[in-house]
């Protein structure tokens, strides 16, 4: 089964830096409050919509753990 958010550890885990895991979430937690969504205005949540990341940031699907 795979997860509807992402977390920076998980990012981690499928080889993003630090940083661009961080820059990654703020991004599309940035894109979800500007569709209305106001819970993701928090800076200190440290997830994102799977979706999001998948869709509109970096335009390709994930690689969960559970596929490898």
């Amino acid at each position: 089964m795979v997860k509807s958010v992402v977390t920076k550890q998980e990012l981690e885990k499928m080889g993003f830096k630090p940083n661009q895991a961080k820059n990654i979430l703020h991004t599309a937690r940035q894109v979800m409050v500007k569709n209305g969504k106001k819970y993701w205005a928090n800076p200190r949540l440290q997830v994102a919509p799977r979706a999001i990341i998948e869709d509109v940031i970096l335009g390709i699907p994930l690689e969960s753990e559970d596929h490898k």
